[in-house]
């Protein structure tokens, strides 16, 4: 199977916010917080198969991003009417779910990873 290749300039799919440092914490503080998030992962998953998209065509910035969903999701909003529909009403509600097991502080150290991990990648 030919990979398919990224719709638009990669650049364009950068991060603003370290999801997986967040993720990790949210792992620690409620066990069944992996469950739920994994439902949802599931679910970009599958749209992305279907859609053919292969998140080794995007640069990641850091070996750590190896496994993101960010890629993935960010090709999805620009290719799925579908998918923008079905994340409009269900990332909200995750975003809740994982901020409320996070302080503003992990959030703000979260975004200056992504920034500084981006900063790296354009040097």
């Amino acid at each position: 199977m030919t990979k398919s290749l990224p719709t638009s300039n990669p650049s364009n799919l950068v991060c603003r916010v370290c999801t997986i440092r967040l993720e990790q914490l949210c792992y620690q503080r409620a066990w069944w917080f992996r469950a739920f998030r994994e439902v949802l992962a599931t679910g970009v998953r599958l749209f992305a198969l279907v859609y053919r998209i292969h998140p080794g065509n995007y640069p990641t910035r850091s070996p750590f991003c190896h496994g993101c969903l960010r890629f993935r999701k960010n090709a999805l909003k620009e290719q799925s009417a579908l998918f923008r529909w079905f994340d409009a009403r269900v990332n909200p509600l995750f975003n809740r779910v994982r901020d409320s097991l996070l302080t503003e502080q992990e959030r703000v150290d979260a975004r200056r990873f992504a920034e500084e991990s981006g900063a790296r990648i354009a040097s």
